[in-house]
């Protein structure tokens, strides 16, 4: 009996190792169908650095970003964005109890549309599905209180043709430049350049 677990768990571990499909990023600009999987060809490898959209040539803000995964197809977009000083008295002046930046950092408010253009199965979404990069380093998140004029992106479960719309806040450090990346099975597969 033991055996048969233990065969029928290698089975699904080969299945799902089987089944996960390196995610393609293409904006609507440029429509050209280029995955980003690591190919032994140097002229396709120079051809995914370039595609728009990626972290050697982020999208730029209003973009739309199409990513084309195993799960689905998506569109994300960056609506908008602050940073400074203007996000950080926003972040101050909406709870008493949201921390001041750390010393070298500020705060960057980042406005997401999300849209499940097409796909099977419900998919779910939250702030912690993105992250920004500065300088090479990957920044979730931060746990802030936003105010009511700025709506949160919120954690939803998603169905085809669906979207979500909202602000993020991220800490990062000032005057660098940042992508915020959506990130799809724990890895980034699109990059947008913001403010």
């Amino acid at each position: 009996m033991r055996w048969v677990v233990v065969v029928l768990l290698a089975m699904l571990c080969l299945l799902v190792c089987g089944c996960v499909e390196e995610p393609k990023v293409v904006t609507k600009e440029n429509t050209k169908d280029v995955n980003l999987t690591n190919n032994k060809s140097d002229k396709k490898n120079e051809v995914e650095e370039n595609v728009k959209g990626s972290y050697s040539n982020p999208a730029s803000m209003n973009d739309i970003v199409a990513v084309d995964t195993l799960s689905g197809q998506f569109e994300v977009q960056v609506l908008d964005c602050m940073r400074g000083i203007k996000a950080n008295r926003v972040i101050k002046e909406a709870n008493m109890f949201n921390l001041k930046p750390d010393r070298g950092f500020e705060y960057l408010l980042v406005k997401v549309k999300f849209t499940y253009t097409s796909g099977k199965n419900p998919h779910y979404l939250s702030a912690y599905s993105f992250k920004v990069y500065a300088d090479g380093v990957g920044y979730s998140p931060s746990f802030v209180i936003l105010p009511e004029e700025l709506p949160e992106f919120k954690d939803v479960d998603l169905m085809a043709g669906g979207s979500a719309e909202g602000w993020i806040a991220f800490m990062v450090p000032e005057n660098t430049e940042t992508l915020i990346a959506y990130e799809y099975l724990f890895k980034p597969v699109c990059f947008i350049k913001v403010c």
